[in-house]
């Protein structure tokens, strides 16, 4: 069912979604293609540091490394600018007070695609610019940590494992 309403003479057509998809607190807006969900800057710093733990942890390496912190930084920095130059990552990540958290922190704006661009650029990035290097398997594990945790901020490395790799937990693990 869709409901139809005047305004300014044109016509706007509301669609409808389930609303029992989804969280307490999950803001939605509506695209051209339907209900679109949004994350707040927050959700994504958390995300990408539970993907960086998750990852570290997995493959038994320090989670303090510059590795990680250079990939949080890239992410974060093109989440709010997306062609953001490397100059700019540096200078947030050198930041004498870490991480920018604005005033709107928690407040929804960021579609999934813009956090799946961000997330996907940053590891890139940092994978490029820092280790002069392309994205490993580990890199490729933040990623698909970050955005499965994005929606399911209780997942785990085997939810994530089942739902992005066409391989077993055990096989990804050998991977790292």
């Amino acid at each position: 069912m869709s409901i139809l309403e005047s305004f300014d003479d044109g016509r706007i057509e509301l669609a409808d979604f389930d609303p029992s998809a989804q969280r307490p607190g999950d803001l939605v807006t509506v695209a051209e293609t339907g209900p679109v969900k949004l994350y707040s800057r927050a959700q994504v710093r958390e995300a990408i540091t539970d993907g960086v733990v998750l990852a570290a942890d997995e493959a038994h390496v320090s989670k303090a490394t510059d590795r990680f912190a250079w990939a949080v930084t890239a992410v974060m920095t093109l989440l709010d600018r997306p062609s953001a130059p490397w100059a700019e990552v540096k200078n947030r990540h050198h930041a004498p007070t870490g991480d920018i958290v604005a005033a709107d922190d928690d407040e929804p704006q960021y579609t999934r695609d813009q956090v799946s661009q961000a997330v996907n650029n940053g590891i890139d990035l940092a994978a490029a610019k820092e280790r002069c290097t392309v994205a490993e398997d580990l890199d490729n594990l933040i990623v698909n940590a970050a955005l499965t945790l994005i929606d399911d901020p209780a997942a785990d490395f085997y939810t994530v494992a089942t739902k992005c790799y066409s391989e077993s937990p055990r096989v990804i693990r050998s991977w790292l």
